[in-house]
């Protein structure tokens, strides 16, 4: 199902389609890239090779079919994916409207900043806005810049802050 064709630059065509359970292997790769480069550069107690366990790709497929997990496809090869849930609000929760998490967000390196990123949650933002979702949510950790910028400069506002410490 094609979703979004966006034109980054001339000949450059970006495809955003849904992911099907078949594509289970990208988005595990996709995965274990973007723990990788956050354990590399923002958490050295992720584990990339998670991502290839078995819990992770239940969890992978379970966002495939009851999530929104979407793929950027350039030349008709993966660059980048998103993984999105809305959550309905239960009778007894303190908040009471219908939310989304956007779970993962992950483009190719030397693709950043050509707005690929930005292309797959516009589209995810549609969808969310398709299923009236009041309200979405992203965590980020606070020691990568270039992804609190992001989030800035899409919309998204700080809300809480999680604290840690190592012992």
């Amino acid at each position: 199902m094609k979703l979004f064709v966006y034109d980054i630059i001339p000949c450059m065509s970006i495809f955003i389609r849904r992911a099907k359970t078949s594509d289970i292997d990208i988005i595990q790769e996709f995965g274990s890239k973007l723990l990788n480069y956050e354990r590399e550069n923002y958490d050295s107690s992720l584990n990339s090779e998670w991502a290839f366990s078995d819990e992770a790709k239940e969890r992978y497929l379970n966002a495939i079919q009851n999530g929104y997990v979407i793929i950027a496809e350039m030349n008709e090869q993966p660059v980048g994916f998103l993984i999105g849930s809305i959550i309905e609000p239960k009778a007894n929760s303190a908040r009471q409207i219908k939310q989304a998490n956007l779970q993962n967000l992950y483009v190719d390196e030397k693709l950043r900043e050509a707005g690929i990123g930005k292309e797959l949650f516009l589209n995810f933002k549609k969808y969310c806005q398709d299923n009236r979702v009041k309200q979405l949510n992203v965590s980020v950790l606070v020691a990568n810049k270039a992804a609190v910028e992001f989030y800035n400069a899409i919309g998204f506002k700080p809300r809480s802050i999680n604290f840690f410490q190592e012992l």
